[in-house]
């Protein structure tokens, strides 16, 4: 009964998932006090890094000068890395270190599946873009911090959509010796029954990770179940519970030791388990620790096909321990390395660059032709509003000082001038033209992150941004049309215009696509259709994420540019239709077909 209800008690804050041995390995949840001190270590690296590379920039703007072509291109590298570190920061280190930022990695905390295997680039992406939403409202992380604390494995909605969780990292204990201590026999018998000790050897086991108030609350409640044993105990009354059951748990482990009816590793049985297997373990143990220092590729071909059979005697030593009534320490700890044997074996392969190209390619259009429908409602969430925005304000023209900010009437008001003067939309230096583009690409990407991410709230954030940004263009280009500007615009819009709007509604029908997971589950649960169509979604972002790089270089280079308007609009009719050529045709050989059918996978 005391192994049972400690059991319980310690259990509250660990999550079990089954190998695909058939060997159940507990994780100890991460509390919020670990994951907010290794979100502000991370966030300091972040500002370091960025800190750097502005400091760097203005080292070269005292050595060549605020014009120099190099200082225009530094300006370029700083906008860019600056974009990388708030949003590729957190996906490598997730996806490509197992799980853990610096941050993490100096909490002792990591992210992995909720099936206990390592996360992957791609659920580490839809874990990180949901970052938008979990900041809400205005970086007060409101959102993310209530939905862990109403969650039971306190995960957050990037948790969730991503179907990751967040775990301590903890090596446990070296496996029990079982040596007999010379002043064993001046202790006497032991004094506890199996169940009671199994649950002292639970409590002892994990005592440390616990906070003090519950630590105190359960060691309160334990002291309850076995004080009759110790009531003639001057000590007992002497020390508080915590530290008087350390102390028993310590002199008991003696007495077991002593008398055969097992000491740390539990039952008579486990002992002899412990005894019979400890090479192997040792041998396991040794390989593990060189796999995780070097990783498992390095270790050669018989050095891994040894750790695997290693690892799966390993699982079954675990499983045979939990039958013999091993006790809880040593269990932690096979359960540990047995974890961590788990994570490096049935890591997904890395994505070759082959596989990349191959995507961008073909799989990407593939996976669009895929999911047309989604992609269609997102375009009409988008285009609708704007056709109709442009209709009203061309009726209505005193609509255009509501719908648009001072600096695009000012712009608007000055398109006749610039006209008249021979001048483009947007005059720029060619010095500063990588800059431009690079911050164009920037904030065009976060656009499309913005209308993914918005899937979380069943599709609703999404159809809000596609309208909102339709509407803003409807505005704009019934705006410069009151005015006689059309074409002063077009030209400049339209050779990354079309690719951009692309882009956006595709994000659109990716983040629409994910909420469907809420109204249209099918014959799976809703949280299982969530994660699946969200990883598959953020393959249609990775894939917008190339079109506006695309875009971002010939907004950047070639619209603000000095051509005449004749040739941008050639180049404009042709960057449309080497997309549409590309959408239409590409992607029908059998790799990108695969490449869009798993592009989902785990």
């Amino acid at each position: 009964m005391a192994q049972t209800a400690t059991a319980h008690l310690l259990s509250d804050r660990q999550v079990d998932v089954e190998t695909p041995e058939h060997v159940a390995i507990g994780y100890e949840l991460a509390d919020l006090g670990s994951r907010f001190t290794a979100l502000l270590i991370d966030v300091a690296l972040i500002i370091l890094a960025q800190l750097g590379a502005w400091l760097g920039l203005y080292a070269l703007v005292s050595l060549f000068g605020f014009r120099s072509l190099l200082v225009g291109l530094g300006l370029g590298v700083v906008v860019f890395i600056g974009f990388v570190l708030m949003w590729g920061y957190f996906v490598f280190y997730e996806g490509l270190r197992d799980g853990q930022t610096p941050g993490k990695r100096r909490m002792g905390i990591r992210v992995v599946h909720d099936g206990g295997f390592p996360v992957t680039v791609r659920a580490a992406a839809v874990r990180n873009l949901m970052r938008i939403i979990d900041i809400q409202p205005a970086g007060s992380w409101g959102v993310g911090g209530l939905v862990m604390m109403l969650h039971p494995q306190t995960k957050r909605l990037g948790d969730i959509a991503a179907g990751t969780v967040v775990v301590r990292d903890r090596t446990g204990q070296p496996i029990p010796e079982e040596t007999a201590s010379p002043v064993a026999t001046s202790l006497g018998r032991p004094r506890l029954s199996d169940e009671e000790f199994a649950a002292l050897q639970m409590y002892a086991s994990r005592r440390a990770s616990l906070d003090a108030a519950v630590r105190s609350d359960i060691s309160r409640k334990l002291m309850t179940r076995v004080e009759r044993h110790f009531g003639e105990d001057a000590r007992r009354w002497e020390m508080s519970p915590d530290a008087y059951l350390s102390l028993v748990h310590d002199e008991e482990l003696v007495r077991r030791q002593a008398s055969g009816a097992g000491g740390r590793a539990g039952t008579a049985q486990a002992t002899a388990l412990v005894r019979r297997q400890r090479r192997e373990w040792d041998e396991y143990q040794k390989l593990l620790d060189e796999a995780r220092t070097r990783g498992l590729d390095q270790l050669g071909e018989a050095k891994v096909s040894r750790f695997a059979a290693l690892y799966r005697e390993m699982a079954a030593d675990l499983a045979r321990a939990r039958t013999y009534g091993g006790s809880p320490e040593l269990l932690y700890t096979m359960e540990r390395l047995v974890g961590f044997g788990h994570n490096l074996l049935y890591r997904p392969p890395t994505r070759s660059w082959r596989r990349f190209l191959a995507f961008a390619a073909g799989g990407f259009a593939a996976l669009a032709r895929r999911r047309w429908k989604p992609i269609l409602i997102a375009s009409l969430l988008f285009y609708l509003p704007a056709l109709l925005t442009f209709a009203a304000v061309r009726r209505d023209p005193a609509l255009t000082s509501q719908l648009l900010g001072a600096e695009m009437m000012s712009r608007v008001e000055e398109a006749a001038e610039k006209e008249a003067r021979g001048e483009g939309y947007v005059e720029m230096p060619e010095v500063f033209m990588p800059a431009m583009a690079t911050s164009l690409i920037s904030n065009n990407v976060q656009v499309t992150f913005m209308a993914f991410a918005g899937g979380i709230l069943a599709g609703l954030g999404t159809a809000w941004i596609l309208v909102l940004n339709g509407v803003m263009l409807g505005s704009v280009v019934a705006a410069f049309a009151n005015v006689g500007q059309t074409m002063h615009l077009m030209e400049f819009i339209l050779g990354h215009g079309v690719i951009e709007l692309t882009a956006i509604c595709i994000s659109g029908g990716a983040g629409l696509w994910m909420g469907s997971a809420f109204l249209l589950p099918g014959r799976r649960t809703r949280r299982e259709v969530l994660v699946t169509r969200g990883r598959e979604a953020v393959s249609l972002i990775g894939g917008t994420a190339l079109m506006l790089v695309i875009a971002g270089l010939i907004e950047g280079f070639i619209s603000p540019s000095d051509l005449p308007r004749e040739a941008k609009l050639t180049l404009a009719a042709l960057f449309a239709l080497a997309m549409v050529a590309y959408f239409a045709f590409a992607g029908h050989g059998a790799e990108h077909q695969e490449a869009a059918e798993h592009a989902g996978d785990r």
